[in-house]
């Protein structure tokens, strides 16, 4: 009897012990963790962060102690980040003007302004417009946090607005009668914007850059289709500038962090749990969980590098990251619901070459709307609506990046 309840109880043990197994991390994580690794210094980083500090000081002074605050939060999760003051901040320039230009009636809204609007302002958030310039001029930028779900969060809608203004800006010497300047001015603020955009290491950052770009071309092809202007050719993105390999190995961080903090955690269902540690590790194994992810991530670096037709034809064949249902249970189901998708986001990109595309061959080459062709499909010609061109393309276009203004 005895005997018998051994031989039962050795392939239970063994079963046990198999459970509590995980598997080796794969090379390619700590590949793209490094990636990730902080460096010693990003003046521009730290600028940025203290971008809204009273105009008496120093905004990068004010962004290291945010960023210290953050840091302190990093190693403790319990730490009360002492924040900068609400009512020493810059004011957030706030207007009838900062409409969204995919909207119908904004281009309407922001070329009727009144020029003594625009310049006041202009002179009301000189100190602002001041601190976008020189955070431009740093020439690199490196996202000093390490990816977590309570990172310190850079103000980039100061810096929204900032490009804003300098838009109607250009806009006000157009309509007093400096056709030629105000395009140059939109062209000149497009190709700071690109520098900056090959620099930018996270996704809200690239986005709101891409947005902004965008917005510039559709001014000035607005100005140029009016006026009759020549321009030189726009060209077109480089594969540094469309690079999401910094955001696809951030992302990844993100998410690798976050699976390595629920290993056996007793919190694993809910906060102030008391599961054990043994049982945690049966139903989920961390390094199994992170390396089903890799494939998912490096798929986002390749697809930032791939013509809008090999864009179009990958993105059909979709990587759903998965792992063991039965050695990784609860890892399987998170990744099920955490898996985000940047296909749309990469798509943006592609869309802006479209938009400089239809740019270069409408107002330098002077090609007839029929000659003008779609780089997702040659086949096609823009779609000619009231007041723009469209292309069409694998996604919605909700932000019209893959449409040209062409009149009010």
């Amino acid at each position: 009897m005895k005997k018998i309840l051994f031989l039962m109880i050795i392939p239970i043990i063994i079963l046990f012990l198999v459970s509590q197994i995980d598997d080796d991390l794969d090379p390619r994580a700590t590949q793209l963790i490094n990636k990730t690794e902080v460096v010693t210094q990003s003046e521009a980083y730290i600028f940025l962060n203290g971008i809204f500090a009273h105009e008496n000081e120093n905004p990068s002074d004010v962004g290291q102690v945010l960023l210290n605050e953050s840091n302190k939060l990093a190693e403790d999760n319990s730490y009360q980040i002492v924040d900068y003051p609400e009512d020493k901040k810059l004011q957030l320039p706030e207007s009838d003007l900062f409409c969204s230009m995919s909207e119908e009636s904004c281009l309407h809204t922001i070329f009727n302004a009144e020029q003594a609007t625009i310049e006041h302002l202009s002179q009301q958030h000189a100190t602002l417009l001041s601190r976008a310039k020189k955070f431009h001029e740093f020439g690199e930028y490196k996202t000093l946090t390490k990816p977590t779900l309570n990172e310190l969060s850079p103000p980039f809608e100061y810096l929204k607005k900032a490009e804003y203004i300098n838009i109607l800006n250009a806009i006000s010497v157009y309509k007093q009668g400096h056709s030629q300047q105000a395009v140059s001015l939109l062209l000149t603020q497009f190709s700071i914007l690109r520098k900056s955009l090959k620099q930018q290491d996270s996704l809200i950052g690239k986005m709101f850059l891409l947005i902004t770009m965008s917005d510039v071309v559709d001014a000035a092809s607005i100005i140029i289709s009016k006026e009759k202007i020549d321009v030189d050719v726009i060209p077109e993105l480089t594969l540094a500038e469309k690079s999401f390999e910094m955001v696809a190995a951030r992302e990844f961080a993100m998410g690798y962090y976050l699976f390595k903090q629920l290993d056996k955690s007793p919190e694993l269902f809910e906060i102030g749990g008391d599961i054990p540690e043994w049982y945690v590790r049966m139903i989920y194994k961390p390094s199994m969980t992170i390396n089903a992810t890799i494939p998912f991530y490096l798929r986002v670096e390749r697809l930032a590098t791939l013509s809008p037709t090999q864009f179009t034809k990958e993105i059909k064949q979709q990587i759903q990251p998965t792992t063991s249902k039965i050695r990784n249970y609860v890892g399987n189901v998170l990744l099920n619901i955490a898996s985000p998708n940047f296909d749309e986001y990469i798509a943006r990109f592609i869309d802006l070459d479209a938009k400089l595309t239809m740019f270069n061959q409408l107002h330098h080459f002077k090609y007839d709307v029929n000659d003008i062709k779609n780089p997702y499909d040659e086949l096609k010609t823009p779609n000619v609506l009231d007041n723009m061109m469209c292309f069409d393309g694998p996604f919605e276009d909700k932000h019209l990046i893959r449409c040209l203004r062409i009149k009010l």
